[in-house]
């Protein structure tokens, strides 16, 4: 039986993470293999209804860090238990858009929750199952401080003290996402998001195409 492999996508918000998502899936059903899809959070019934709390814009503000880590959490947890972790055990390939990085990148870096907490209940989460291979999008243009950039990531900001406090946010993330990948290079794929989209599916292809080799 073939090892099943489990994929994972991280970056900030609009560096393009979903259009190398749907490039990878082509590339893998041209292989003949037949991947399963999921989001973070969402993609099970349980995890879709968390995901509506998380983007209620009425909550917006009202959700605590630890909350907010702790509902993309649970959501992880279902997720795994109920399509990632039978998947891999059948041998399939499981490609995510994001998964506990996010969580250390966003709610340890980003919004300063403990980083040995948020560890801990990474793996109690997902029953230690970590990503054979994870791509980090990077892109600097994505939290410079061009005007443009702050409307097209959040519309909403209209406040020079919310803008910059967002921007500064911003490059935490980006930053923990960085740190992160410097512990685990092994696992990790960056690659830089203002490169054409075509040379970018080229080299994740790439570095698949060797993961699937290795396959027993």
């Amino acid at each position: 039986m073939k090892k099943g492999l489990l994929i994972s996508f991280e970056g900030l918000d609009k560096v393009g993470k979903s259009t190398q998502v749907e490039l990878l899936l082509k590339h893998l059903k041209k292989k003949g293999v037949e991947p399963i899809l999921v989001r973070e959070p969402g993609s099970t019934e349980t995890s879709e209804r968390i995901r509506e709390i998380l983007a209620d814009r009425s909550l917006v503000g009202k959700i605590s860090p630890l909350t907010e880590f702790l509902l993309y959490s649970a959501s992880r947890a279902q997720l795994v238990a109920e399509t990632i972790k039978p998947a891999m055990d059948r041998g399939d390939v499981v490609v995510t858009d994001r998964y506990y990085d996010s969580s250390s990148a966003y709610q340890g870096y980003g919004r300063g929750i403990d980083l040995g907490f948020i560890d801990t209940v990474n793996m109690a989460a997902t029953d230690s199952l970590v990503p054979d291979l994870t791509i980090l999008l990077v892109a600097d243009k994505s939290i410079s401080n061009s005007k443009k950039n702050i409307k097209r990531f959040s519309p909403d900001l209209f406040d020079d003290r919310l803008e910059r406090e967002f921007l500064q946010f911003r490059k935490k993330v980006q930053a923990g996402f960085l740190q992160i990948a410097k512990k685990e290079k092994k696992r990790f794929l960056i690659v830089d998001a203002s490169e054409k989209k075509s040379e970018i599916a080229k080299k994740i292809a790439a570095r698949i195409d060797r993961l699937l080799k290795n396959r027993t």
